[in-house]
């Protein structure tokens, strides 16, 4: 499951209705906001919330709103459709009660055994109960992944939905504007190689934290999350064969300790019948995208990506170099994965 968040600092417009369609186009099917109000701005973030559930409702979009003791005192009875993400200040027994009639996400990084126990005694519905993590605005605080790793097993033997943060790309949350990321080792890193791990962590929902998320990342989140298709892009176009780029290629099913070995690239070239010639016979860097040439006799031909650093091989021409962010999906390449090379802008 996929969700994005919506800040109700400004007044929704057409772009952020936009934005918000797009996101639903390309799968993200919750979203997030935070309702923390100000006494004295009571009236205009009730209005900016019920625009935002107007267009959720359009788009066929589940909410989650943040919210404290005080807001949720100040909201209007009428206001609804949608559910509580709690923060911390509700009892264990305010929690409980809430949750027999209603969805609820609580904090996961401060939810502890006692706390369980709790929620058992005043009869909780767990099947109401996630437990979502915080994002860290400042960096340098965000979880250990070890800490986090640990934490969401627990949730999964206990059989409660777990949801963590990854950042935004296109526009960063203020005032710090350095992403908001659950994991501090996730900060600066590729989105979709944090999605994956994050997902791989026992995480059932990955949300955006931060306001925006590029068209294409979003294609590249819709490919994989439902096409099961890693999108990598070049770092340069270089000598790739045409034929190669925009297509969904694979991994063969006995995968390579070093290189990712492009299932269909042999039988391309013997379908051509090219007879490739030793060229860029330089060290094979991590990311590069090399081919057999005819000094590899049957081999020739062969494409593949290197996983690590390996040296130059006469027999083995560099062709291109995936980008830095497309790197760090590499390990995601396992057997039979589905990929396509994507040309550079």
């Amino acid at each position: 499951m996929l969700g994005f968040s919506f800040y109700l600092d400004h007044t929704l417009d057409q772009d952020d209705k936009n934005y918000i369609e797009s996101m639903k186009q390309h799968h993200f099917n919750e979203i997030f906001t935070s309702l923390h109000i100000p006494e004295e701005n009571q009236a205009l973030y009730t209005k900016r919330l019920q625009d935002l559930l107007k267009v959720a409702k359009k788009n066929d979009l589940k909410v989650f709103v943040d919210i404290d003791q005080n807001s949720l005192a100040n909201l209007p009875n009428e206001l609804d459709g949608f559910y509580l993400r709690l923060d911390d200040g509700f009892s264990n027994q305010d929690i409980a009660e809430m949750s027999q009639t209603n969805p609820l996400a609580l904090n996961a990084s401060t939810l502890t055994k006692d706390d369980i126990k709790e929620l058992q005694k005043y009869q909780a519905d767990f099947k109401n109960i996630e437990a979502w993590h915080n994002f860290y605005p400042r960096p340098e605080t965000g979880l250990d992944f070890q800490w986090f790793l640990k934490k969401n097993q627990w949730f999964k033997s206990l059989g409660i939905t777990t949801q963590a943060f990854i950042p935004g790309d296109e526009k960063l949350r203020g005032p710090i504007n350095a992403g908001l990321p659950t994991l501090e080792d996730q900060r600066n890193n590729d989105r979709l190689a944090s999605a994956i791990q994050l997902t791989q962590a026992n995480v059932d929902k990955v949300f955006i934290g931060d306001p925006r998320l590029s068209l294409t990342y979003q294609e590249e989140f819709a490919d994989y999350f439902n096409n099961n298709v890693l999108d990598l892009t070049l770092k340069a176009n270089d000598n790739i064969p045409q034929d190669l780029l925009n297509q969904i290629l694979h991994n063969r099913p006995d995968p390579a300790a070093k290189v990712v070995r492009v299932l269909e690239s042999r039988q391309m070239n013997q379908r051509n019948q090219t007879l490739i010639a030793p060229n860029n016979n330089i060290p094979r860097n991590i990311g590069s995208i090399t081919i057999d040439n005819q000094a590899y006799g049957r081999y020739m031909g062969e494409v593949q990506l290197t996983k690590t650093d390996l040296p130059l091989d006469k027999k083995v021409n560099v062709i291109g170099h995936l980008d830095t962010n497309s790197i760090q999906l590499l390990p995601y390449i396992t057997a039979n994965s589905a990929f396509k090379l994507i040309p550079k802008e």
